[in-house]
């Protein structure tokens, strides 16, 4: 996917206005909306629309070759068909955990889910579903001090595809983060 550059300062701005809860004063949100978009144009945006009201970031920039790109930091409704792979069941996505990425060139989409059950029967269910979706791909499974993670690369079928399944505990939860990438 073609970039359009977002420096850190642009990504951590934009998510540290919106982890401080959702913002009392509109004017205070505007001036903070209006920074956001100035910096993306600066950075070789040609326009550049941030909506921080949604309490994450929704911002669509057009690069100077009139292409566009759609962020969606922390409030995307991310589904299984965006991510590729079933959710573990019962499991429900953490508050503030969820972006989407879209262009013409494709999507990418982030999103962390939270069960109360024990970590072995998450990685029962993820670990057959992954392999299969990995038949004849490339795959790179390990575990190490009680995470267990799963990247396999054309997921979907394309070179430029990817997932990234990662499960540990987290106190009394496990926590489930899934990461996909899709060419169109």
């Amino acid at each position: 996917m073609p970039a359009i550059r977002i420096t850190p300062v642009v990504i951590a701005t934009a998510l540290l206005v919106t982890a401080c809860g959702k913002v009392e004063e509109k004017a205070s949100e505007k001036l903070a909306e209006a920074a956001i978009e100035s910096a993306m144009k600066k950075d070789g945006a040609s326009d550049a629309k941030v909506d921080l009201s949604t309490g994450g970031v929704k911002a669509t920039v057009t690069d100077k070759n009139g292409k566009s790109q759609t962020l969606e930091l922390n409030n995307a409704k991310v589904t299984e068909q965006d991510a590729g792979i079933p959710f573990y069941p019962g499991a429900t996505p953490i508050e503030g955990s969820s972006s989407r990425i879209s262009s013409a060139e494709g999507n990418a989409v982030s999103t962390t889910l939270s069960t109360g059950d024990a970590l072995d029967k998450v990685v029962a269910f993820y670990s057959p579903q992954i392999k299969r979706l990995a038949a004849g791909k490339q795959m790179i499974e390990s575990s190490e001090g009680g995470e267990y993670s799963w990247m396999v690369s054309g997921a979907s079928g394309t070179a430029n595809d990817s997932l990234m399944v990662q499960a540990r505990r987290n106190g009394n939860a496990t926590e489930i983060m899934i990461h996909a990438t899709h060419a169109k």
